[in-house]
């Protein structure tokens, strides 16, 4: 038998994670997205969307310490879902959405304040997979937060109010589900920070029920109709099923899109020895692949988050073995007023849904 000090390092990493997990036992909670490379996936203890996660560590009050794999937003979610005395950490907090970050609470708050002059029932949503003070202002202003999976309720619960939406940062899942909702293109206003109300081409902001930020997934914007189109050509009944962070053109020529977590059941639950393309990032892709051995999985394009891959394990051993020594490496905070507000508008959320 080899002994530590001949192991490769990959291999002498993953081992030393193993025995701090080991001892620290029932005080640690591991999370991971979906999108966490296999060497982070293996030692986690619930892997899943950014607000399943969140929500399992706010049910397990046992654990003293809990460790997020994931980029920053879904971290500062979950710390402010737990246990004031739970400790939330994350193995990177450099691992940023862009996505998240294209919208800014400056920006955001002249935007509204622009929005303010139409004299009209607004009501700001914004996706979950965004910073803390942006929920807060939600908070702040009668709105609330909303998920891939429950963002077509949420906007059909604003709209039977009588009221227009401004939602952001997600451009493209914005004038998806806005289309799923029978709304016209001239009913969704683009909001340009340049030309503010007199932007949008067409689009008069009078008649718009739907104000979007001009933000996307960098992951999901790049997949196309090129892929698709050549899958279709290659793979007699293959069937399509995207993230609704694609591009409204993919998410039309798809058969299906939701969620990751409805990406996952879909494929899991489908017919054996039918074949999918999924458009969505490329660890989650090829992880469904290795669980579905009976069935053809193809990613429609290999596109990884580069952020989330910025969570190593040499990053998660260096939390871990703080933990062991006492210490609180890369501790999560999100100060209270702020996390007060935002707690607000996830509560509204779920009252929705």
């Amino acid at each position: 038998m080899k002994k530590n000090n001949d192991l490769p390092e990959r291999e002498l990493t993953l081992q030393r994670i193993e025995a701090a997990k080991r001892k620290l036992g029932k005080d640690l909670l591991i999370l991971a997205h979906f999108y966490q490379g296999d060497d982070i996936i293996r030692f986690a203890d619930f892997v899943g969307d950014s607000l399943q996660l969140a929500e399992k560590a706010s049910l397990h009050k046992e654990a003293r310490y809990i460790v997020f794999c994931s980029v920053s937003f879904m971290a500062e979610t979950a710390r402010m879902l737990c246990a004031p005395g739970q400790e939330v950490l994350h193995p990177e907090p450099n691992a940023r959405c862009p996505l998240a970050d294209m919208a800014a609470i400056e920006g955001v708050e002249e935007v509204w304040k622009d929005l303010q002059t139409l004299n009209r029932k607004i009501i700001p949503v914004v996706y979950v997979n965004s910073n803390a003070d942006l929920k807060a202002f939600c908070a702040r202003h009668g709105g609330t937060v909303c998920t891939s999976s429950n963002v077509k309720k949420i906007f059909n619960h604003v709209l039977s109010q009588g009221a227009s939406i401004f939602f952001f940062p997600d451009e493209n899942m914005g004038r998806n589900v806005s289309h799923d909702l029978g709304l016209k293109d001239d009913e969704i206003f683009l909001w340009d920070p340049e030309k503010g109300l007199t932007g949008a081409g067409n689009t008069s902001p009078e008649k718009a029920k739907v104000f979007l930020w001009e933000g996307f997934c960098i992951v999901h914007r790049i997949m196309g109709r090129r892929e698709i189109e050549s899958l279709r050509s290659r793979y007699e009944g293959i069937k399509i099923i995207v993230h609704p962070e694609c591009t409204p053109e993919v998410y039309n020529l798809a058969d299906y899109a939701g969620s990751t977590s409805y990406i996952k059941n879909m494929v899991d639950t489908s017919a054996p020895g039918s074949t999918w393309a999924i458009g969505t990032e490329w660890n989650f892709v090829n992880r469904i692949k290795t669980g579905n051995p009976d069935k053809l999985v193809i990613p429609l394009k290999e596109e990884r988050c580069k952020e989330m891959a910025k969570v190593t394990p040499k990053k998660l051993l260096y939390v871990l073995e703080g933990l062991v020594e006492g210490e609180l490496r890369n501790k999560v905070t999100v100060g209270e007023g702020i996390a007060g507000e935002a707690r607000i508008a996830l509560k509204r959320m779920m009252e929705i849904v």
